[in-house]
């Protein structure tokens, strides 16, 4: 408990990360991710809260798409309790994207480890992926890091709903509304029809989010949107 009110007092990644490290250094891991994970398709690193990870890893996994192949990423969707990384089924003879992940993982020492998925609201998805051997855990050590790593999500989901000022991110009730409608595929001129709107305010609803949440495009601006919890599909 004394760590996790230590955790719960950093203002920073880097806080939350030094603060990780040492907690599960106690238990045998060394490395760490907490993230979201993203519908089929869309790119893992607007999702990603807090990486722990080697560097090149971590940037041969987000990039090549792996968490979409990844047996460990998948079976999140599938259980609400911390699993050890050996039990996320697969098929290795049929399923050669998952295969070839696990194996390049190895590669990295990244082949044995704890995961905890994270369930939120609106069918959102999380995870809390812990890198290392598991066999000496017992039911308590578990406990502590169920615990332990759901109270770090939701610190990090916190943080990065903080803008650079420290004033926490906000859209409108409207902006929201249009934001869901790109999020379901459809265009300025779907939603306008839908909502009574003219194009013109549609757009302009949609240039005012991206401009609160500093996004680059409407994409970016949904995911932005999605893993900040203010939208929900």
């Amino acid at each position: 408990m004394s760590t996790i009110e230590t955790l719960q007092r950093q203002e920073s990644g880097q806080g939350v990360h030094a603060v990780m490290l040492e907690a599960i250094g106690d238990y045998g891991f060394s490395k760490f991710i907490i993230s979201g994970l993203p519908d089929r398709g869309l790119d893992v690193r607007p999702f990603v809260l807090l990486s722990g990870w080697d560097s090149e890893w971590y940037a041969r996994y987000t990039s090549l798409g792996y968490v979409h192949l990844d047996p460990v990423a998948r079976h999140c969707f599938a259980t609400t309790l911390p699993f050890d990384w050996s039990a996320a089924p697969y098929d290795r003879e049929r399923d050669r994207g998952a295969r070839q992940v696990m194996e390049e993982a190895r590669d990295f020492d990244m082949h044995q480890g704890l995961c905890v998925p994270v369930h939120l609201e609106g069918g959102m998805q999380g995870v809390v992926s812990l890198v290392g051997k598991t066999a000496a855990l017992d039911d308590k050590n578990r406990l502590e890091l169920h615990m332990l790593a759901l109270y770090a999500h939701g610190r990090m989901r916190f943080l990065h709903t903080l803008g650079q000022d420290g004033v926490r991110r906000a859209i409108t009730p409207r902006e929201a509304e249009v934001l869901k409608w790109v999020a379901a595929g459809k265009t300025a001129s779907d939603i306008a029809g839908i909502t009574g709107l003219s194009v013109r305010t549609v757009n302009q609803h949609c240039e005012n989010a991206q401009r609160r949440l500093g996004t680059s495009n409407r994409l970016h601006t949904v995911v932005e949107a999605i893993r900040h919890k203010l939208i929900t599909l």
